[in-house]
């Protein structure tokens, strides 16, 4: 009878020392923390560049037209620029008073080239302009008018004195030629004008004083 033999476990050689190693886990499983912020860091990104990215453009400061708006368009919230209203002169038949001297334009005529009578005569070197006007002294004193207060401006910037001597002769211009005027009273007459041929008319200077202050009046 034979004597049965001992069968001895063979031990695997494949593992060191016979012990079977664990299996190893991925980067991701062993870092999961890590993991976990990386993505949310990705989408906090792909979310930013998804809004910022839509081709809306920037409000535009206030005042200013936003990128890409028509020209000429206006921006809401703000207002048109206003026109300043333009500045009017007085004309023909308003009072204007320069001083302590109100004077008012009662007229313009065209005088021909020659004033005065048969034995005292003005011939103009261009032509002659009657001027017609009152004047009166609003201040609390003597005033003395004369004839050299005025001025006429044409359409070219020119300015013209008035022709004194014509003055004289013109038969309805005594009075306003020199006058000494008390308060409260006025004068009125014609002053006389030597003007070229192509002088267009635009303003009166008016004054109570060769030294200046003087206001204008309008003529056309």
């Amino acid at each position: 009878m034979s004597t049965p033999q001992n069968t001895l476990p063979v031990p695997d050689n494949s593992a060191p020392n016979g012990v079977t190693p664990a299996k190893r886990r991925n980067w991701f499983a062993r870092h999961k923390v890590l993991t976990v912020l990386g993505i949310i860091a990705a989408i906090i990104i792909i979310s930013s560049i998804a809004a910022g990215g839509g081709g809306k453009s920037k409000p535009a400061p206030e005042g200013k037209p936003a990128a890409g708006a028509p020209a000429g368009e206006e921006v809401a919230g703000e207002k048109p620029a206003e026109e300043k209203p333009k500045d009017t002169l007085p004309g023909i038949g308003e009072a204007v008073t320069a001083g302590s001297m109100e004077f008012t334009v009662t007229g313009v005529e065209e005088a021909g080239t020659t004033v005065g009578g048969q034995y005292l005569s003005a011939t103009a070197q261009g032509r002659f302009v009657r001027v017609s006007l009152s004047v009166k002294n609003v201040g609390d004193k003597p005033e003395t008018f004369l004839v050299n207060f005025l001025k006429i401006e044409d359409a070219q910037g020119r300015s013209f004195n008035a022709d004194s001597s014509a003055t004289i002769y013109d038969t309805s211009s005594a009075d306003t030629w020199i006058s000494e005027i008390n308060p409260g009273n006025s004068v009125t007459g014609s002053v006389i004008f030597d003007l070229p041929a192509d002088a267009e008319l635009k303003t009166l200077s008016v004054s109570n004083s060769v030294w200046g202050g003087a206001k204008k009046i309008a003529l056309s």
